[in-house]
């Protein structure tokens, strides 16, 4: 008989950020009650919010969640969360995103943390000092002491490695898979306009400036537009200064609070996604796209490869010339693009699933406690 396990989560992104480590938090936790609700599923956050993204998380008879109602929610999230955590007798408790309790000594549960990049340690002047301090002190005791880790992708599994010198015993790679919504096999009414596509944050490490340049060298002639879901700060203003000098601002569509519905009909009637990032853990986007039957352009690096496998083409990091060849290929070769749409589907299917993502996570806590 399967034992019935206490499983708790540092819910707090869960409950409070919208975008990436929120949607992967999410996902899995969704995931994994649904497809094994013989556990017990507990949510740990200093406080909760009643968003319609996270409405499922409030019914009581799926989880069990645990506030915080004084001052230093923060504090209490690193330290003080240990007592509840044995209180209840938690089997398990996972920090989702790069962090466990600073003092998981005294924690009964067994820890294990996600770690899903290590960007900040590669590209320490893309973040302020105080981040990196913070970073720096987290990860590392998380790397350190947590009984386990899962890493979202081979290439942080390395990073682990290389970085903090973590056994690779310690590590599980566990693909996440992206929202179900992406999965629906219907298709949104064909658009005739024609257009790429960019998701992601406006961000110096994503290399959007680099889409920017390789337009300026495609004639006027075969350029078409970039659709572009994502936001940013001061790389953003950069970007939109350098299409103004270029005079390229026709060609570029900038798009932002665009819910699911609208997302899937944007990446349905792309010709390609381009995706020219120099790191990431992952790389949820490419998933996305290729679950949507739109090829990918991205590059050689990181976890990219490992990603999108057989759906993309791949240019060098930084690599203006390949870009823009890469661009116009896909554009103009329509048998180019329904080669990499299929076998990039096929790719995606095979290891990007919410049964694989859950069934993953479940083994690793399951040898736990074993």
């Amino acid at each position: 008989m399967v034992k019935k396990l206490k499983i708790g989560f540092d819910a707090k992104r869960l409950f409070h950020n919208r975008t990436g480590l929120g949607n992967y938090s999410r996902t899995l936790v969704r995931d994994l009650q649904r497809l094994y609700p013989e556990h017990e599923y507990h949510l740990f956050t200093p406080k909760i919010s009643h968003d319609s993204e996270v409405l499922y998380f409030l019914d009581k008879e799926k989880f069990i969640i645990h506030t915080y109602n004084g001052k230093f929610g923060s504090f209490w999230r690193s330290r003080g969360v240990t007592k509840e955590i044995n209180a209840v007798g938690m089997d398990i408790y996972h920090g989702l995103s790069h962090e466990i309790p600073l003092n998981s000594h005294s924690l009964d549960a067994k820890t294990v943390v996600t770690f899903h990049d290590l960007i900040f340690e590669y590209y320490p002047e893309q973040f302020g000092l105080l981040d990196r301090y913070i970073y720096k002190r987290k990860y590392r005791y998380a790397a350190k002491n947590a009984d386990h880790i899962v890493a979202i992708s081979e290439s942080t599994k390395k990073d682990l490695n290389v970085l903090y010198k973590v056994n690779p015993s310690k590590v599980s790679v566990v693909y996440q898979s992206c929202h179900p919504a992406f999965y629906n096999t219907s298709k949104s009414p064909q658009s005739c306009e024609k257009y790429l596509l960019y998701v992601g944050s406006l961000i110096e490490r994503k290399s959007f400036l680099l889409i920017v340049e390789a337009m300026a060298n495609i004639s006027k002639d075969k350029r078409v537009k970039v659709k572009v879901v994502g936001r940013g700060g001061l790389y953003a203003d950069r970007i939109k200064l350098r299409i103004s000098e270029l005079s390229l601002g026709k060609y570029f569509e900038f798009l932002d609070h665009v819910d699911n519905e609208a997302l899937l009909s944007i990446y349905d009637n792309a010709i390609a996604m381009v995706y020219p990032s120099i790191y990431e853990g992952f790389g949820i986007p490419l998933i996305e796209s290729l679950y949507r039957d739109t090829p990918v352009i991205t590059t050689t690096a990181s976890s990219l490869p490992e990603a999108a496998g057989p759906g993309a083409i791949y240019i060098e990091p930084n690599d203006k010339i390949e870009l823009t060849n890469a661009i116009m290929d896909i554009v103009s070769n329509h048998t180019l693009r329904n080669e990499l749409t299929q076998k990039g589907k096929a790719y995606v299917s095979e290891r990007y699933t919410d049964e694989i993502t859950a069934k993953g996570m479940m083994e690793v806590y399951m040898k736990m406690v074993e």
